[in-house]
């Protein structure tokens, strides 16, 4: 009777949960801040300093790091990115690359000269 009351018991889930979805739980315990688009030199290179940190503490992949930046972007930032991305991802694209377009595109007009 134990045997049969056992077989309606569900399965723990996997042990192994995807090495991604760890990296994705770690950074979101770590990072509350997104970047919303602001023309702010200050709140843009906050925001990305603080990604840098976290990229450091949790030892983050230099493949990931891009990926993971994109997902902390809203609004205007993200709407930017929606509209870029398609020409900028492929191989070569990087943490530094993605960090370099924000700067161009969010970096008050008076900074960029």
């Amino acid at each position: 009777m134990v045997v049969e009351l056992l077989k309606w018991i569900p399965p723990l889930p996997a042990e192994n949960a995807s090495r991604d979805d760890k990296l994705a739980d770690r950074v979101a315990r770590h990072n509350r801040r997104v970047y919303d688009g602001k023309y702010d030199l200050v709140e843009l290179e906050d925001w990305i300093r603080g990604m840098e940190n976290i990229f450091t503490v949790l030892d983050v992949s230099e493949e990931k790091k891009a990926n993971i930046g994109t997902f902390y972007v809203i609004g205007e930032a993200d709407i930017w990115w929606n509209i870029v991305k398609d020409k900028l991802l492929g191989p070569e694209f990087t943490w530094s690359k993605f960090r370099d377009e924000l700067r161009a595109e969010f970096y008050p007009v008076v900074v960029q000269r």
